[in-house]
């Protein structure tokens, strides 16, 4: 696709588009993970309160990674805009209610920047494994392993988010960020 075939998008609508993007693919991949996540209830069927709660914090892992990579995903004025339009949508009375930042920036984005900061050889995959260990920690599921690495639950986590993943890239190639207001 050539620079000129990219529809114009101002960065608040780049953001939504993303924070969407995210939320179908999880929608798209829920049936994926839920049976393993019900299988560590004290009853192996989920409410709706339940599957609610899980399918909320597996969103702001993702949508936490997201934030995260901004600036590693544009150049420095266009990942301020992108930023800056997070920020808007994120503080929408639609979102506020929710909560998301809160959760986002009080757990998430402190220990992804240690991560960052440690500069591991594949800092993507380093990021998204330090999400899922936060992810992991916070899913109240009462039946799962305190030991990772005999957890079924983690086993199928990681690989889960993973897939969440990465969504600037392809709304880049879909959309020119629009730098100046006219």
């Amino acid at each position: 696709m050539q620079e000129t075939d990219k529809k114009q998008i101002t960065p608040v609508e780049l953001a939504a588009a993303m924070m969407q993007f995210t939320m179908k693919s999880i929608d798209n991949s829920w049936d994926t993970i839920k049976p393993v996540a019900a299988a560590y209830l004290k009853e192996p069927v989920l409410s709706e309160a339940k599957e609610e709660e899980l399918l909320r914090e597996i969103y702001v892992a993702a949508l936490a990674l997201e934030i995260y990579c901004i600036p590693h995903a544009f150049d420095a004025e266009t990942a301020r805009l992108v930023s800056l339009g997070m920020g808007e949508v994120m503080a929408s009375e639609h979102l506020a209610e929710h909560q998301l930042s809160e959760s986002i920036r009080g757990r998430y984005l402190p220990r992804l920047e240690a991560v960052n900061l440690k500069a591991p050889d594949d800092l993507a995959l380093a990021l998204v494994e330090e999400a899922a260990f936060i992810l992991y920690d916070r899913l109240e599921l009462p039946l799962k392993p305190a030991d990772l690495s005999h957890s079924l639950l983690w086993a199928k986590l990681l690989p889960f988010l993973i897939q969440l993943v990465g969504k600037w890239p392809i709304l880049s190639a879909k959309f020119d960020v629009q730098v100046r207001t006219s």
